[in-house]
């Protein structure tokens, strides 16, 4: 685009009227406009400050964690998890076996913000916690990452409302930052399964990436984001070793075959390109739809009514039948991640109010916890997207940061550190904008096409958000390794007083007589009834913290000669089902398939499995009673 005459045409479609969400604006008055946005808090210019710290280090040096510390290692960059103070207990539990693989995964470096430790939110009296002062409450500062202080990868876990996106957005230029939240626990437990399972239980994706670019009839936006975004996107793609991509564009970008790629197979990393749906505040249908993905049904700039929902592909689209477990998305789209109550680039005086409360966008929730399994992340704008940030050539082409974004995704890295060269865009345009800003406070002159450009990319490559755990990555196999992508059952276990109690044993087995090598502990070394006590009280503790996660794999070969098992795990043979039943209700299952039904005889032997593990748990539970009745008076056996 070249010209000063020309018309800035902005990303975004009102679903009310079907016009632009922002009208068409010249250079000059888009400058006369924003440069009436002066910085309104007091921690602005702190933030500033500190993008401009973070450039001049990226200049020297990658800014991330620091020096020595592998971000693809969470035992040395760290993992945390941030909720707010006085968070429901209940996500909590829903969360812990995530918690508990990342515990694993990052040992000491792992942290978990709660309680005092937690996210302060406003009160009536005292304004939201800054990110300043949430960093130094825990020891840390400004400059690169010390993960012994604070983890690298930081899970926010709370709507936007108590922890706002302000919060994440200055957390994010030195941490690699993502946020969940959701409506009901069984949908954190639904996020949770779905990243255990993909990082325990073998997934392996084909190298398949897909590129999604809309180009609607007389749209300059769209136009644009197809011919110098989304097309060059797909070209570098299938150069990359091993990969292979799909690019759909223009008329075959429509809301079927988008429909159609998720139901049937969603490649591993997929691209999209398109207007987002907005919808104003007093609009019933804002929190379901705003970011939809408006598709080539759209016809363009000449449809002025409202838009119907055959045109745009929403979170009420992704069906049951989706298959998109272990999938990451990036969209390029209007509110494709969240809405903020207050916007975020209100062109003059106060900030306006866009939404009733801050939100998540529908489309990623649904996508990452899919019943079936679910997408491990998605990568979005919150706020606008500003359609024209990668076509200033004198404020710099951002083509490449997707590129290198997309290509650290392709080589196994985790989206939060893949996102960095976003945060470092960031932080070199603030820097540089800042600076034009105040030249032009004090009468310089300069060109408005480059302050629009720079001030647009500027905001663009800020609102970049991870919908989904930091940590995630592309877990994908090798190139000669055959890919079956597995399909995630969450069945919801009968509550406790709905369970009738099981029919007697016909002849009940005395617990003392088979101990599981329980009191083994015990005997000849418990000088005491209140030593063993204690000992069996310690086991018992223990026992039913590993009952939470009963774990039954089944594998198969055709070649048992060649099979070994090694750290938990066999080689030289193909995992065909999982199931991990917990004590909460809730089990999980990754049913075999065979010609894409289920494989009945397998499963029958899995299931059986199943099913004398958790006897044998059940009597192991026993025996711990049983011991403790006959060791301390006035208890009783099961």
């Amino acid at each position: 685009m070249s010209g000063s005459d020309a018309l800035l045409i902005f990303n975004g479609i009102d679903g009310a009227t079907g016009r632009y969400d922002i009208s068409p604006l010249s250079a000059e008055e888009f400058v006369r406009r924003t440069l009436g946005t002066a910085p309104r808090r007091a921690d602005d210019k702190e933030h500033i400050q500190e993008l401009k710290r973070r450039h001049e280090r990226d200049t020297r040096t990658h800014f991330a964690p620091k020096e020595g510390v592998n971000p693809k290692n969470l035992a040395e960059a760290g993992w945390g998890v941030i909720f707010a103070y006085g968070a429901d207990p209940a996500i909590y539990e829903a969360l812990s076996p995530l918690l508990q693989l990342r515990r694993s995964q990052a040992g000491e470096r792992y942290r978990e913000y709660t309680g005092k430790d937690a996210y302060r939110p406003a009160t009536d009296d005292t304004p939201a916690e800054s990110k300043q002062s949430f960093l130094s409450r825990h020891g840390a500062g400004p400059g690169p990452v010390d993960p012994q202080m604070v983890p690298y990868y930081l899970l926010i876990v709370g709507d936007p409302d108590t922890i706002p996106f302000r919060f994440q957005y200055q957390l994010d230029v030195q941490y690699a930052v993502g946020r969940i939240h959701f409506e009901t626990p069984a949908e954190y437990a639904a996020y949770a399964a779905s990243v255990v399972a993909a990082e325990t239980g073998g997934l392996a994706l084909a190298r398949r990436a897909a590129v999604f670019g809309v180009a609607n009839e007389g749209d300059a936006a769209t136009q644009l984001s197809h011919d110098e975004l989304a097309q060059p996107l797909a070209a570098w793609a299938a150069t990359q070793p091993g990969w292979t991509l799909e690019g759909v564009f223009r008329e075959q970008a429509t809301k079927a075959r988008l429909t159609e790629m998720l139901r049937d197979d969603a490649p591993a990393f997929l691209f999209t390109a398109s207007h987002g749906m907005c919808y104003t505040s007093e609009d019933s249908r804002q929190s379901a739809l705003q970011g939809a993905l408006l598709c080539q049904d759209w016809p363009g700039p000449s449809w002025q009514q409202a838009v119907p929902e055959d045109f745009f592909f929403s979170g009420e689209d992704v069906g049951q039948d989706a298959r998109v477990f272990g999938t990451i998305a990036m969209h390029f789209a209007c509110f494709g991640a969240g809405t903020p109550r207050l916007s975020d680039y209100s062109m003059e005086g106060a900030p306006p109010a866009i939404a009733a409360h801050s939100f998540l966008g529908r489309l990623p929730q649904r996508l990452i916890a899919h019943s079936r399994g679910g997408a491990l992340a998605v990568i979005g704008h919150v706020e606008r997207a500003w359609g024209w940030s990668f076509h200033w050539d004198r404020a710099g082409s951002q083509t490449e940061v997707f590129k290198s974004t997309i290509k650290r995704l392709m080589e196994g890295h985790p989206v939060g550190s893949a996102l960095e060269y976003f945060n470092g865009r960031y932080a070199e345009l603030s820097s540089d904008l800042s600076t034009l800003l105040e030249d032009v406070k004090f009468g310089a002159n300069v060109d408005p096409y480059l302050v629009a450009g720079m001030w647009t990319a500027n905001n663009d490559a800020r609102s970049y958000s991870v919908i989904g755990d930091p940590a995630v990555r592309l877990m994908l196999a090798g190139e000669s390794r055959p890919v079956r992508r597995p399909v995630l059952e969450v069945h919801a276990m009968p509550a406790a007083q709905d369970v009738q109690p099981p029919a007697p044993a016909p002849a009940p087995v005395n617990p003392l007589a088979t101990d599981y090598g329980v009191l083994d502990s015990v005997r000849g070394a418990a000088a005491s009834l209140q030593e063993a006590a204690q000992k069996i009280g310690a086991w018992l503790a223990e026992a039913f913290q590993t009952a939470t996660s009963v774990r039954v794999s089944t594998w198969t070969s055709d070649n048992l000669e060649a099979v070994q098992f090694e750290n938990g795990a066999f080689t030289g043979a193909k995992l065909r089902a999982m199931t991990v039943a917990s004590l909460d209700g809730n089990t999980l299952s990754c049913v075999p398939e065979e010609n894409g039904t289920v494989d009945d005889a397998l499963w029958k032997i899995h299931s059986d499995t199943l099913d004398k593990a958790l006897a044998n748990r059940v009597e192991m539970l026993k025996t711990a009673a049983a011991a403790i009745a006959n060791l301390v008076p006035g208890v009783k056996s099961l």
